[in-house]
């Protein structure tokens, strides 16, 4: 016979049903760690920004033109992501300080 653990699950047996979910990310999000990894992220946001926005649009009017067309695409692909974060990252925000809900 199967030796039994916790809520009627034998070893083995895993319950996944909805009550039981861990949501990782929005512990992480309304944790006390969250304003260093806001901060970091946003920081980052802004430096790539700077970056695309000055020294890289020097840097890209120095390469030949097919160089310069994969660099314009890599920068509107880093753009993006980068904006997706910032604004996961201020929705986390106004969910911790209660200006929406999750």
């Amino acid at each position: 016979m199967a030796q039994r653990f916790g809520a009627g699950l034998s070893m083995g047996e895993t319950n996944f049903s909805g009550d039981n979910t861990i949501r990782l990310s929005e512990r992480m999000a309304s944790s006390q760690s969250f304003r260093v990894i806001y901060e970091e992220g946003m920081s980052l946001v802004e430096e790539a920004a700077g970056y695309l926005d000055g020294e890289g649009r020097v840097e890209a009017k120095r390469l030949a033109r097919g160089a310069a067309s994969l660099y314009a695409a890599e920068s509107m692909r880093l753009t993006t992501r980068l904006m997706q974060i910032a604004s996961w990252l201020l929705l986390q925000r106004a969910a911790n300080n209660g200006e929406m809900t999750r």
